[in-house]
């Protein structure tokens, strides 16, 4: 689990599963992976605030990690207008 969490640092769409708290974590930015210990920042929001908050657990609390590859609207239109980006983008370079 320490190699897998050292190699998502930086990456987002990072969904974490913490037994301590027997829940996921959603969308969490690790920070730094140490030998027994990881410390990840998320974002909470509710109606009335959004917190950040930064926490450091011990590898042996993390049981799952997943990580979201890709995500596509299913509305066509929305469809070609990112196509239409991605191609802009390529023309550019």
């Amino acid at each position: 689990m320490e190699t897998k969490l050292k190699q998502l640092i930086g990456q987002s769409d990072i969904w974490l599963f913490i037994r301590s708290s027997n829940g996921w974590v959603k969308n969490v930015e690790i920070l730094e992976v140490e030998q027994e210990t990881v410390t990840f920042r998320y974002q909470h929001e509710s109606l009335e605030e959004s917190k950040i908050w930064e926490k450091t657990t011990r590898l042996e609390n993390i049981l799952e990690v997943d990580v979201r590859l890709v995500c596509v609207p299913k509305a066509e239109e929305k469809i070609n207008d990112v196509r239409a980006k991605l191609t802009r983008i390529l023309e550019q370079e």
